[in-house]
């Protein structure tokens, strides 16, 4: 097993969050489908901004996706991991931490922005397969 792997995946995680993630809600953002602006600074409760907060999460979500791609090794990557984002995470966010902070589920979002938060997620997905796909590729290339 190499070494590091988990470490990977956290980094195409937080990475991917920051270079694709908020990059496709600013987007959204721009065209006035997502409420939210991206790089969000403000402060969470947990005392840490709303970015650093979200790469944490992201780079967690990234550990997760590369121990499930173990599972299945003969899966392409990019289909992969967009598919992954834009359905575990979405899911979790949904069903398990909007009820449980009092939401309804899906934050009572309607359909055309609980779209437009799939479609940020999937760009994400896409994201940490490009990372993934690098840092491999760099790894190779090294002694």
């Amino acid at each position: 097993m190499r070494r590091f792997w988990l470490a990977e995946g956290f980094l195409a995680g937080a990475l991917a969050m920051l270079t694709f993630h908020q990059p496709a809600a600013g987007v959204l953002h721009a065209l006035g489908a997502y409420p939210v602006a991206p790089f969000d600074l403000s402060p969470k409760p947990s005392g840490l901004p709303a970015l650093l907060n979200g790469m944490l999460w992201s780079g967690g979500w990234g550990v997760l996706f590369l121990l499930l791609l173990r599972l299945r090794p003969g899966l392409p990557l990019a289909p992969a991991a967009i598919a992954y984002c834009a359905t575990i995470p979405i899911a979790f966010l949904f069903l398990v931490l909007a009820p449980s902070a009092g939401a309804p589920i899906a934050y009572g979002m309607p359909a055309p922005l609980a779209l437009c938060v799939v479609l940020a997620h999937a760009a994400w997905g896409f994201g940490i397969a490009l990372w993934l796909a690098g840092m491999r590729g760099l790894r190779a290339a090294t002694p």
